[in-house]
């Protein structure tokens, strides 16, 4: 096999791969660029469709008869607080103040996962020393609020809750699992967000803390534009390749 003949041959797959290896890669950037772009619609429709359910003024639905409970749903239960096992979430900020989200859980019936319940806001003292006035009374009642969750926080230490084991307990941004473990019963897998109106709550303002719908519209215009650029950018090498021949 003589030298030039292992020249030409290496000159041939070196063509080979660069006819084939910028149109693969082309086409791959777009269907990327393009999923990208479908995803981020997908999630602007979720917000669009949460929204509306936030907004809207439907019936409401009884705990526990109702097995699955929408995002800010409106529910109602019939139960009481247990009032001597109360959490107080920190770090929670409102008008620029610290403070908690004081939550409490409602045995609705005995035995059963407690509901778990979000109270509303309270400032933080400003002496660290001084108790946080939180009571509820142990009667039955009947609580009516939307369907919530814990407040989140993208990244957060291992241990939600601090070593003193004394009530009412401090956690940061603890998860239903770590509530659950230090009230030792299980819970619904859902918070009850108190109505505004309803009484021994704090301050409440529930809105879906979450990016606009157009915020995600953007992101799909950039992702789609992208994959045009590829496309055009792509299409135009293809013509002159041509033209060249």
């Amino acid at each position: 096999m003589t030298k030039e003949y292992i020249v030409n041959e290496a000159t041939k797959k070196n063509d080979l791969l660069l006819r084939i290896v910028p149109p693969l890669a082309a086409v791959l950037l777009i269907g990327i660029f393009a999923m990208l772009g479908n995803w981020q619609l997908n999630r602007a429709a979720e917000k669009v469709a949460l929204a509306a359910t936030f907004e809207k003024q439907g019936p409401y639905r009884t705990v526990p008869d109702a097995k699955e409970i929408a995002p800010f749903e409106r529910i109602e239960v019939r139960g009481r607080f247990l009032p001597q096992r109360q959490i107080l979430i920190d770090n929670i900020i409102r008008n620029a103040r610290v403070g908690y989200f004081v939550i409490t859980a409602l045995e609705y019936e005995s035995g059963q996962p407690l509901l778990i319940v979000n109270r509303g806001w309270i400032e933080k003292p400003r002496d660290a020393t001084s108790p946080v006035n939180i009571p509820v009374g142990d009667d039955w009642r009947t609580l009516k609020g939307r369907a919530g969750h814990l407040p989140r926080v993208g990244i957060r230490s291992d241990e939600s809750f601090a070593g003193d084991q004394s009530w009412p307990r401090v956690a940061v941004y603890p998860i239903l699992g770590d509530v659950s473990e230090q009230l030792g019963r299980d819970v619904l897998p859902y918070v009850l967000l108190l109505d505004a109106e309803a009484d021994d709550g704090f301050l409440r303002d529930w809105k879906p803390r979450q990016a606009s719908p157009m915020t995600h519209y953007g992101y799909a215009f950039q992702w789609f534009a992208l994959s045009l650029t590829v496309l055009a950018i792509s299409l135009w090498q293809f013509r002159k390749k041509r033209s060249s021949r």
